[in-house]
């Protein structure tokens, strides 16, 4: 069964996961309210508190140039010179120890069969299927080396109905026996986990291979094969190790057999037979046996898709569980970093991972709506509320030389002079608190939960993220300047029925890949305040543009219209030069109907003519991954790389000073309003593009001989910016390439002033789908989401658009100018000479 998702269920983005906290600046003012309250004990020399957490994490995170980990990771250092992290660099000092650890398919496969041989059992293994494409894989592969295998899904409660729709579609097709078991408390071991480890993975794997054991002691299968990537091996079984200097594959080995016999030994035991079920039960990792890459495993899915289906209601670090997410949100507020950050990019490091589909999954937000949702039915406190503000305080204390006040005794006085909810959770005593300069060197305080002496880059407010901005930053092209500077630039949306139903993950590599070729998509825009300049950045393809699915399968076709257009009001005001993002992508799902793309796009991203590139590009990219083959993309044109002093002298050209007795009309107070709006036909439209010149030359000269009569014949100051003009666009170039040039036109006679005038030829608003693509756009009566870029920064505007072959005039003005030509008939005057203007040029026309 599909779910269902309104348009207020799609994915937020981060900032809105931290929505009830408090800002930055009111953060520091708690940290200190706390600090003075410890203070305050007689027995304490000195305290610094730590608010903690991924949401108001104001200053960008340093990560490795190589892998692209998060420099908050904590243990990991940056080296100054290389930007390499120690990671990385340890894994070029030991590749060929860390590599030795791995085997091949043909040493898994034997292993598997010489202990089900010596076991006399009926399969050779039982393999952990969660109906993921992980799991999936690997199932594909035993059967095809010829093993017996049984499968068994632990179902958590939150696992995908696709994925378990999966394993009984999949185990029934290749006749495999199969096994569901649950737990009636596992809720409390995912608040357990969460409490002990800020992540629900640890307690469901565990209750997982508890129950697996037993299945398997049971039914005499000596073997269990997980689905574990080599990332997670790394990360779960060998890291450790390796932090100890120990790479040997042996020593590991033995070391990781006690380990295994502790891990199960104490907590949560199922029945007294799970004891001997370790004992007999081996656990062996598939993927430490077969170097296969994503793209791997996705070609064979592609195989596959018959039988397997992508779940779409989980998270983008998991294909088949939706729980997941919410362990991602709670390790990032409560301990300051993404909870899949070494794992995935250990599978970087291995090439198994392209890093920008690393950067993707691990900087996709979570659906902050669903997350709560499911913390609120398994019973844990939300890390984000204002009453777990303590949950995330960290306390550092320096007690005097001979003091005997620990942690129970501070707690105590400390709730005496705070309320309730600024309790710090975690307390730590040292011998000093580090600083710098007198300000406290968080880098180097201790990871309050845990004990190995790792390092964790905590929050750190203030104004270092606005002044490392501009780092790497360029000078803005002519017509960004000029959009930005005016104030004016807008967006334009695009809705696409898709001619299949994607999965959210196909969409999204294709987003991607789409992003990672077209550096506008990622651009951020800055204005120095000394001399207002503006500059550019490009942010990581990652956070570029968001990908969001909406679940429409059960609201009436009637009422899609509605929905779909409030949507798009919402993306689009969410669109930031500054912030980000620049454009969002958001998959309708539509049940059996097919599914839509609605594309939201800032004008400085995408002007009229990036419009086919994009979605030649969208439509290549989507084909590919459908086809499980790597995105290729036609070359892109090359940005204009300005010198950082005349970029704003190329914004305006041909502009004419006022003439004696003449002045420019001020843009007036208020927001601009839709006076009038006109259209000439199929035929006349065709004869002013045609004509020398073009058609912006002729809707000016029609502006210049009525708006000139209007103001007693006085010159027209015009602006005319025409999105359709190509002549100097490099290659397949999208972004802001429109410079708008201002003219002065000749007057006929003395007149009270010079009206400034603005003439925005947008081109086609219905913009042309490619030959061959996976979409093409959506009809739907009484919803138009194709609206062409508006002016709104002159106080009279004339927008020009085509729609079937006609050009449309949408005349916006404010008060009090907007009366004046509205009143006296001036669109419909406008319209008639170009009309006669047209049926000329076809008269002349042989």
């Amino acid at each position: 069964m599909p779910r269902t998702v309104t348009h207020d269920d799609a994915p937020q983005d981060p900032a809105e996961a931290g929505q009830d906290l408090p800002s930055p600046e009111n953060v520091r003012l708690i940290e200190r309210q706390v600090e003075s309250a410890l203070l305050e004990h007689p027995d304490v020399l000195d305290a610094a508190v730590v608010f903690r957490g991924g949401t108001l994490e104001d200053v960008p995170p340093e990560i490795c140039v190589r892998c692209g980990m998060d420099g908050r990771y904590p243990g990991l250092e940056l080296d100054a010179d290389s930007g390499v992290c120690s990671l990385c660099a340890m894994y070029e000092q030991h590749r060929e120890e860390i590599h030795g650890y791995f085997g091949d398919v043909d040493a898994f496969t034997a292993r598997v069969r010489e202990r089900a041989r010596a076991a006399g059992s009926d399969y050779d293994c039982l393999l952990l299927f969660s109906g993921g494409k992980d799991s999936t894989y690997v199932l594909h592969q035993l059967v095809r080396l010829g093993l017996r295998v049984m499968t068994f899904t632990f179902d958590n409660g939150f696992i995908s109905r696709t994925a378990l729709e999966n394993v009984e579609n999949i185990t029934a097709a290749l006749g495999i026996e199969h096994v569901t078991s649950t737990r009636a408390d596992q809720n409390r071991i995912f608040v357990q986990s969460l409490k002990e480890h800020k992540s629900v993975c640890n307690g469901c794997f565990r209750s997982l291979l508890d129950l697996a054991n037993q299945l398997a002691y049971e039914r005499g299968i000596p073997s269990i094969v997980t689905g574990l990537s080599r990332g997670q091996i790394i990360d779960e079984r060998l890291l450790w190790f390796y932090r100890q200097g120990d790479f040997d594959a042996q020593n590991i080995e033995k070391q990781l057999a006690v380990g295994r016999q502790i891990y199960h030994h104490v907590g949560d035991r199922i029945a007294s037979g799970t004891d001997r079920a370790v004992d007999e039960v081996e656990v062996v990792d598939y993927y430490r046996y077969s170097d296969v890459t994503k793209d791997d495993i996705r070609a064979l899915l592609a195989e596959t898709s018959q039988l397997w289906s992508a779940p779409k209601d989980t998270g983008f670090c998991s294909s088949n569980c939706m729980i997941n997410d919410v362990g991602v949100y709670v390790h990032k507020l409560e301990r300051g970093f993404h909870n899949y950050e070494s794992p995935t990019r250990w599978e970087v490091r291995l090439g198994h991972l392209a890093r920008a589909e690393a950067d993707a999954e691990l900087r996709t937000p979570v659906n902050i709506h669903r997350v709560k949702s499911m913390l609120s039915r398994i019973g844990y406190t939300d890390p984000g509320a204002r009453d777990a503000l303590g949950s995330r305080l960290a306390a550092y204390f320096v007690t005097r030389e001979g003091a005997t006040a620990g942690e129970s005794e501070l707690r105590t006085a400390a709730s005496a002079r705070l309320p309730e909810f600024l309790l710090p959770e975690h307390w730590v005593p040292l011998n000093r608190i580090p600083r710098s300069r007198g300000v406290v060197d968080r880098k180097e305080l201790p990871d309050p939960l845990d004990g190995t002496g790792k390092r964790l880059q905590l929050s750190a407010h203030g104004s270092a993220a606005r002044a490392e901005a501009t780092d790497g930053s360029a000078p803005v092209t002519a017509a960004e300047q000029a959009l930005l500077e005016s104030g004016r630039a807008g967006a334009r949306a695009l809705l696409l029925d898709l001619d299949h139903r994607p999965a959210l993950t196909e969409v999204r590599r294709a987003v991607l890949a789409t992003v990672l070729h077209h550096e506008a998509l990622r651009s951020r825009y800055t204005c120095r305040p000394e001399d207002g300049r503006w500059l550019r950045t490009t942010a990581a393809a990652a956070s570029a543009v968001p990908v969001a699915a909406v679940d429409l399968t059960r609201r009436a076709g009637q009422d899609e219209p509605t929905l779909l257009r409030a949507l798009e009001r919402r993306l689009r005001e969410r669109l930031d030069p500054a912030a980000g993002p620049l454009a969002h992508v958001v998959l309708v799902e539509r049940g059996e109907r097919p599914a839509r793309l609605l594309l939201v796009v800032h004008e400085l991203a995408a002007d009229t003519a990036s419009w086919p590139v994009l979605l030649e590009d969208l439509a290549t990219a989507l084909t590919q991954v459908r086809a499980g083959v790597p995105v290729s993309l036609p070359p892109a044109g090359a940005r204009e790389r300005p010198a950082a002093d005349d970029t704003a002298d190329g914004a305006v050209t041909e502009e004419a000073p006022a003439a004696d007795g003449h002045t420019v009309l001020p843009a007036t107070e208020g927001q601009p309003v839709r006076m009038e709006t006109t259209t000439l036909s199929a035929a006349d439209s065709r004869a002013l593009a045609a004509a020398p010149g073009g058609t912006a030359l002729a809707v000016a000269a029609a502006l210049q001989e009525v708006l000139g009569a209007a103001y007693g014949g006085t010159a027209l100051t015009l602006t005319v910016t025409d999105h359709t003009e190509t002549a100097g666009r490099p290659g397949r170039l999208v972004g802001a390439a429109t410079v708008p040039r201002t003219v002065t036109l000749p007057a006929g006679a003395e007149g009270p002033g010079r009206p400034s005038v603005g003439l925005v030829h947008a081109g086609d608003a219905t913009v042309p789908v490619p030959g061959g693509a996976p979409f093409r756009a959506a009809g739907i009566p009484g919803l138009s989401l194709e609206t062409a870029p508006a002016g709104r920064c002159h106080p009279l505007e004339v927008v020009l658009s085509e729609r079937d072959g006609r050009l449309t005039f949408d005349w916006w003005g404010t008060e009090p100018l907007r009366r004046e030509p509205a009143g006296s008939g001036t669109p419909q005057q406008v319209a008639g000479w170009l009309t006669n203007h047209a049926q000329n040029l076809q008269e002349r026309t042989p």
